[in-house]
């Protein structure tokens, strides 16, 4: 357990899915840290403290690794196995995904690599998680609250985020909810420095999005540098977004967003660094990395 958290009286460490690979239903884990961000009420009810790759909560890439029919859904005609869409620059591998001191890193790299799945030629390379089918909720039949101890890369051209997209039976998208999506430079905007806080619901054919932007992020942050804890609190009518416990944003069910697009099935995590394609490379430092200390998940009880 990390330093930060040093308060913290665990006596549980890391806790199964029942058969419904969803951690909504499980009995809360023992007592919860004593000075910390969680909300009143609420149980921790999983942990990740990134000692080792746990296979138990997390796959590489875009598939489980268990059962590779369960996956994102790429672009059929831009993406692949180890490609989202075009709009990444980055070939995603295994490499890029590792622990080193408790940590678990993210990397993106300037390399040239021959992809598969599409097949293409990447200057780059990157790395993702996910926790199809292995961690998954739904905050608005349970509240949930998650929190993690992170930095995230900067320079113009990296695109890392933290995410839930639909782990349903038959999953589709959207919706997708981006916890914290952090953007270099947005596309070919001449916005930069952004960390966006994101709901994109509807129709794949005609969907919409409530997003909210935080401005001069690293310049504020030094969120490259310096841990900071994040928060997202998802019930069934309020979405909540903190940063070291200050609320940073709302999203209320029949305001931000209308009643019959809240979100109502299980999700799941997806994690990633990224680069994306129409931005040019500028100040950006190769190897980068999004670093996660320590991710937890808490059921209001």
């Amino acid at each position: 357990m990390n330093a930060l958290k040093g308060l913290f009286i665990i006596a549980s460490f890391f806790l199964s899915c029942e058969k419904d690979n969803s951690v909504v239903n499980q009995e809360p884990m023992q007592e919860q840290g004593l000075l910390d961000y969680v909300p009143e009420n609420y149980d921790l009810i999983l942990k990740d403290d990134f000692t080792s790759f746990n296979r138990e909560n997390w796959s590489k890439g875009m598939t489980n690794d268990i059962d590779p029919t369960i996956r994102m859904i790429w672009n059929r005609k831009t993406g692949g196995e180890y490609l989202l869409n075009d709009s990444y620059a980055g070939y995603l591998i295994d490499e890029n995904v590792y622990i080193q001191n408790g940590h678990l890193y993210l990397d993106n790299k300037k390399e040239t690599l021959q992809g598969t799945d599409p097949v293409g030629i990447f200057d780059y390379t990157t790395g993702w998680i996910n926790s199809l089918q292995k961690i998954n909720f739904n905050g608005t039949q349970n509240s949930i609250y998650i929190e993690i101890k992170a930095k995230f890369p900067k320079g113009d051209k990296v695109w890392p985020a933290i995410w839930l997209i639909d782990d349903s039976e038959v999953r589709s998208w959207p919706p997708e909810i981006d916890i914290w999506e952090y953007f270099g430079k947005y596309f070919n905007t001449v916005n930069s420095d952004q960390m966006y806080m994101r709901f994109i619901y509807g129709k794949w054919y005609d969907h919409d999005n409530h997003s909210v932007a935080i401005e001069n992020f690293q310049e504020d942050y030094n969120a490259s540098d310096d841990w900071h804890i994040y928060g997202f609190q998802w019930t069934n009518n309020t979405m909540n977004w903190f940063i070291n416990g200050e609320e940073v944003h709302t999203k209320t069910k029949g305001v931000q967003v209308k009643d019959e697009d809240w979100p109502n099935q299980p999700m799941c995590f997806v994690i990633n660094n990224g680069l994306m394609t129409v931005v040019e490379e500028g100040n950006t430092v190769f190897p980068n990395s999004l670093v996660l200390d320590y991710l937890e998940v808490y059921q209001e009880n």
